[in-house]
C-alpha cells in the first residue's frame, strides 16, 4: 500500500509533517474501528489510536527504514488495546457483568490475532494478485478511493467519469476483493474499509 511504503517510513523517520498526516488520515478510521471492535467504546478506541499515532512521531527515530508501517501500527494498537481492556478487567467496580465477560471473550481474541510483519507481507501480496484480476479503470478507481483516501467527487473529476460511475466500480472492487480475499477476513475489512 502506497501510505505504507518504505518511502513513506522514510519520510516519517526524517520528521516530515505532511507524509504523516497522509498516514495519520489513512489509518486513523481503520485502526479506530479495529480497536473499538475489542474495547467495545468508541471513546477508548479513539484514544487508543491518537496515543498510536502520538508514539508513532515520538518514536519515529527508533523506526528502521524496512519497517512494516501496517504492521507496526496494528501491532502498537493492539497492544493498547490489550492494556485497557486488562484494565477495565481488573477494576472491582466494573458494574457490567455483561461487558467485562465480553471483554474477556476480547482479551483472548485480540491476544491471538497476528499483526505480525509475515501476515502483513502475505496480505499485500495476496492484495495484489486480487487487484490484478479487476478491469484497470475499476483497480485505478479502486485503489484511488482505498489507498489514497480520496472522495469519490475528486475521483470523478480526476479520471472524467460521473460520480454513479466511481460508485459502480468501488461496488464491483469490493464485491470482487471480497470474494477472492475471504480467508483473510476481518483484515481485510478493516484495512480496505469493506465494511462501508
Amino acid at each position: 500500500m502506497e501510505l505504507a511504503s518504505k518511502e513513506v517510513v522514510r519520510r516519517i523517520i526524517s520528521g516530515d509533517e505532511t507524509s504523516f498526516e497522509k498516514v495519520y488520515r489513512y489509518f486513523y478510521p481503520r485502526l479506530n474501528y479495529f480497536a473499538k471492535q475489542y474495547v467495545l467504546d468508541y471513546e477508548t478506541s479513539k484514544n487508543i489510536v491518537q496515543d498510536v499515532f502520538t508514539e508513532l512521531w515520538d518514536k519515529r527515530n527508533t523506526l528502521q527504514e524496512d519497517t512494516n508501517l501496517n504492521a507496526w501500527l496494528f501491532t502498537v494498537t493492539k497492544n493498547k488495546s490489550l492494556k485497557i481492556i486488562s484494565h477495565l478487567k481488573s477494576q472491582k467496580n466494573y458494574d457490567s457483568y455483561l461487558k467485562a465477560r465480553q471483554l474477556a471473550v476480547n482479551y483472548i481474541a485480540l491476544s491471538d490475532f497476528d499483526t505480525s510483519n509475515f501476515v502483513f507481507e502475505e496480505l499485500q501480496a495476496q492484495v495484489n494478485v486480487a487487484l490484478e484480476k479487476l478491469a484497470p479503470a475499476c483497480r485505478k478507481v479502486f485503489e484511488l478511493s482505498r489507498f489514497e483516501d480520496r472522495k469519490n467527487r475528486e475521483i470523478a473529476e480526476e479520471l472524467g467519469l460521473s460520480i454513479k460511475t466511481v460508485e459502480a466500480h468501488i461496488s464491483k472492487a469490493l464485491r470482487s476483493l471480497k470474494a477472492d480475499l475471504k480467508d483473510y477476513l476481518p483484515l481485510i475489512y478493516i484495512l480496505f474499509h469493506l465494511h462501508k
